[in-house]
């Protein structure tokens, strides 16, 4: 029953590109210049990459060029620069070409992980292992603490959690990544947005494993909030800790099995998250984060849907395109909590109908459809997904997801799906055309995919025969 979604785009599909800076973070307050960066950022940044590598980097004239180039333009990036995909092109062109070169500086070597390795043909393993041994150059010599944290972080990041293999070495990694953050962290001459940034996430990448979750958030809180007292973004991730910190006190069953200690708990924690938060609206009142998280705490502490309104609205106010918040209100929406199906059905209306809202925001209809599906019985269940009208709520949301978001080609794959489930062949033929690549496991495998192309095509013969 736990209600906190993580702050990414794993549910779409999407791939993000993460570069140790946020990409998904609200407007800032902070004096932008040319192409949004920030100053500071940007300055700081250079003088652990580009200043740095021309004092402890491995120098040579056929590939320092390129690597200088690599450098700024990922300090560029750090510090904010927009458009990213620009700045990306850059580095990874020349990241390419002093890696073709020999360059082997370890600096150079991540910024080959980070941004050519993902577009050639390699194996996770391969590329887990570049991680570490760039990782192992770094922890072994005089780069900066926040360089070393980042190829610790990836190395953890880039082995398969589900190889029991590789659990050794992805805890070896983020207690690295851990130490070397705490050198960070003592260091007052580091930006408070590194530090918010580099914190969530190592912070998140530990979410699976909460005794490690607590340990990192907890071990670093009292020097973060010593000497960075007016960064929003580490409000932020305290209202986000301390929200899923009230959620595992209360537990996941039903209310009357939430034991007194469990309510006192999850009281207090979720007093602590909203006080973080409130903190980070006054700092930033731009940040649409701030407000989704908001709309949890609501949810836990119940006050009243007039307050979750005010918080989506504010949420969606800043991001016109911000699916989580939708899903978040969906979720506050259903019966279990404080609303109805049929609230639930209103809310999906609207956000198929609105001119206002893009995005992905109209998945949040057949969100809808899904969530309520899940309460009824396996063969009501089947039969729910056949009524007229729930596919044409379902067809037209496809539909316009596709006109926002064209390029959005693997939900292909869910529209065949619902389409299959409401038998309608003529919708499933022509998504099995669309598909592309085929994610034979979104289907339940292929003997499963091949007999829903096999129905469809003998349903479409016989709907179209003499």
């Amino acid at each position: 029953m736990k209600p906190f979604r993580q702050y990414n785009a794993v549910s779409f599909g999407v791939l993000v590109i993460g570069f140790g800076c946020s990409l998904a973070s609200g407007a800032t307050t902070e004096k932008a210049q040319d192409d949004g960066i920030q100053q500071e950022l940007l300055q700081w940044n250079r003088e652990t990459l580009t200043t740095d590598y021309e004092q402890r980097g491995n120098h040579n004239p056929k590939w320092d060029e390129s690597a200088k180039r690599a450098l700024e333009n990922f300090a560029k990036v750090r510090g904010g620069a927009r458009p990213t995909g620009k700045y990306v092109s850059i580095i990874a062109e020349a990241t390419k070409a002093a890696v073709t070169n020999g360059c082997d500086d370890p600096m150079i070597k991540y910024l080959y992980a980070r941004f050519v390795i993902q577009n050639e043909k390699h194996t996770g393993l391969e590329h887990a292992q570049l991680y570490a041994s760039v990782a192992d150059a770094m922890e072994h010599g005089h780069r900066p603490p926040v360089r070393k944290f980042y190829a610790a972080l990836r190395a953890s990041e880039a082995f398969d959690l589900g190889s029991a293999s590789a659990i050794e070495s992805i805890h070896h990694w983020r207690d690295e990544a851990k130490r070397f953050l705490t050198e960070v962290v003592n260091d007052k001459t580091t930006p408070g947005k590194e530090v918010a940034e580099a914190w969530t996430q190592l912070v998140d990448s530990a979410a699976r494993s909460k005794d490690e979750w607590h340990d990192i958030y907890l071990s670093l809180e009292p020097a973060v909030f010593k000497n960075w007292t007016k960064e929003p973004e580490i409000y932020l991730l305290k209202g986000r800790y301390y929200t899923d910190y009230a959620w595992e006190a209360r537990g996941s069953g039903y209310a009357d099995s939430v034991t007194s200690k469990g309510w006192t708990l999850y009281t207090k924690r979720l007093e602590v998250a909203e006080d973080a938060l409130t903190k980070a609206w006054e700092l930033n009142p731009l940040d649409e984060r701030i407000a989704r998280a908001m709309m949890t705490v609501e949810l836990g502490q119940g006050q009243g849907r007039a307050r979750m309104e005010q918080w989506f609205e504010r949420a969606m106010a800043l991001n016109t395109n911000y699916y989580d918040a939708c899903w978040a209100k969906l979720y506050y929406l259903e019966p279990k909590w404080y609303g109805s199906h049929e609230a639930m059905l209103e809310f999906a209306a609207e956000c198929l109908n609105s001119k206002k809202w893009g995005g992905r925001v109209t998945y949040v209809v057949v969100d809808t459809h899904e969530e309520i599906a899940k309460t009824l019985g396996p063969e009501a269940r089947k039969s729910y997904w056949k009524r007229a009208e729930v596919w044409a709520d379902i067809h037209a949301a496809f539909e316009k997801f596709f006109r926002l978001n064209p390029q959005d080609s693997s939900y292909h794959h869910n529209y065949a799906l619902y389409a299959c489930r409401a038998e309608a062949w003529d919708e499933l033929n022509k998504q099995i055309g669309l598909l592309g690549p085929v994610n034979y496991d979104y289907f339940g495998g292929k003997e499963r995919f091949d007999e829903m192309v096999r129905l469809a095509k003998e349903h479409s013969t016989k709907e179209h025969s003499p």
